[in-house]
């Protein structure tokens, strides 16, 4: 929504623990917060015998790049980082750039 110019707006959620809730339905769950554990994750998923849910816990800032960032996508992430900071939520912004700076090389490119 924000490449659309739509900063989230009081859509604050919290997601339950998804593997405690695939146990409480009899099934294994695992949950992975550490990039370091993701490969032994995955393995003692596909090991196991039967229904396994993979809960990956990702940075929430986050975004998800396309292969080419348009203008229109990126004028509109602007136009949403701006509705943020004029409603007093630089944090929030400051947050997605550090998550996302690593990704201005390749937009540049």
């Amino acid at each position: 929504m924000e490449v659309a110019g739509l900063p989230d707006n009081e859509t604050d959620m919290v997601n339950p623990d998804f593997a405690m809730v695939a146990r409480a339905m009899g099934f294994k769950g695992i949950t992975i917060e550490d990039p370091d554990e993701v490969e032994s994750g995955l393995q003692a998923a596909f090991e196991h015998q039967g229904p396994v849910l993979v809960n990956v816990i990702t940075d929430p800032n986050a975004l998800a790049m396309p292969p080419k960032a348009s203008f229109k996508q990126m004028a509109g992430m602007a136009e949403a980082m701006t509705k943020l900071m004029l409603g007093g939520k630089m944090e929030e912004v400051l947050d997605t750039v550090k998550s996302n700076y690593k990704h201005l090389k390749e937009l540049i490119d």
